[in-house]
């Protein structure tokens, strides 16, 4: 419980204190978010607020684990960080420089995803990550399976998390309350690489919340909501929880499904069953501020991942 807090707040003081320049230097270079036009209209206000401010938070987590861990396990989750880092900041770099695009190819992108998915399976099979709890039948080993479901976990909870990340403070909330779930459940099971990831993840993405919430001053970008999806998935697997993602990223699943009912309602019937998808901008088009809403939806986050915790507490370790 220690390391955790120390690193918890080491990285929130230290993303406190670094946020305010790398601000100054995006504002001088004009790296500010391009709006989509489906988005809704209360939105064009945001047009040019500073983005790409999920790459601080990537790097303080990344000299955390040079300093504290450098274990093969923690590399698996770094990894997965960086990879989907990488992805989002040519994603984002097409998004601000390009006038016809709004970021890099769907299909190119996820490609890329499926890439980092499969090398990250292949490096929890060498690591012994294989046994995955699963409701009433304990922890089986996966085995090679493993590889295929992290494939799969990883391109869905990148872009799930980059769908989430339509409101001000919304993906930082809920995304930092599930890595302090990861962190105190690595806590309860005495995994050093997890808890020092996982709090690094919690402070540094909390001081950004400092700057991302309503009214935002600075976007983390998809540099940074692929790169939360990504290592969520990698400290996921390393506690044995793959099957557990959905209820611990139960905001995410939400966020994704509206967004499939919705295409596919318009698909097949011609209407729509949300005004405006995913799901928040729903209730933004109903009236709601986005400050009340991201507070809504962060309960329910923290409810997911409360029940995570629970769960991971009564499974024990995996056998």
């Amino acid at each position: 419980m220690t390391h955790e807090i120390v690193v918890l707040v080491v990285a929130f003081v230290a993303g406190l204190l670094l946020y305010p320049p790398l601000l100054s230097g995006l504002a001088r270079r004009h790296i500010g978010q391009r709006v989509a036009a489906y988005g809704p209209a209360t939105h064009r206000v945001k047009e040019g607020t500073a983005t790409f401010g999920g790459a601080l938070f990537c790097a303080l987590v990344l000299v955390a684990w040079l300093a504290l861990d450098r274990s093969r396990e923690g590399f698996i989750a770094i990894f997965a960080l960086l990879g989907g880092a990488a992805l989002g900041a040519l994603d984002d770099a097409v998004n601000i420089q390009s006038r016809s695009k709004l970021g890099f190819g769907g299909w190119n992108k996820i490609a890329v995803e499926v890439l980092v998915g499969l090398l990250v399976g292949v490096g929890l099979v060498v690591a012994g990550f294989t046994h995955q709890y699963f409701p009433g039948l304990g922890a089986p080993d996966l085995g090679w399976g493993v590889v295929p479901l992290t494939v799969i976990a990883l391109v869905a909870a990148s872009n799930a998390v980059n769908l989430t990340d339509g409101a001000d403070g919304l993906a930082a909330s809920c995304t930092a309350l599930v890595f302090f779930g990861i962190s105190v459940i690595a806590v309860g099971v005495h995994d050093l690489h997890v808890v020092i990831i996982a709090a690094a993840l919690t402070g540094s993405v909390a001081a950004f919340l400092v700057y991302n919430w309503f009214p935002a001053r600075l976007f983390m970008g998809d540099t940074g909501a692929l790169a939360l999806g990504s290592v969520m998935v990698a400290l996921s697997a390393e506690l044995h929880l793959l099957w557990a993602l959905p209820l611990l990223g139960i905001v995410f699943v939400i966020e994704t499904a509206s967004v499939i009912i919705n295409v596919g309602s318009i698909r097949r019937y011609g209407r729509r069953v949300f005004r405006a998808s995913p799901l928040h901008h729903h209730f933004e088009e109903l009236g709601l501020r986005e400050d009340r809403l991201v507070g809504v939806f962060a309960a329910v986050a923290a409810l997911g991942t409360g029940f995570t915790v629970l769960y991971a507490h009564l499974a024990g370790p995996p056998t």
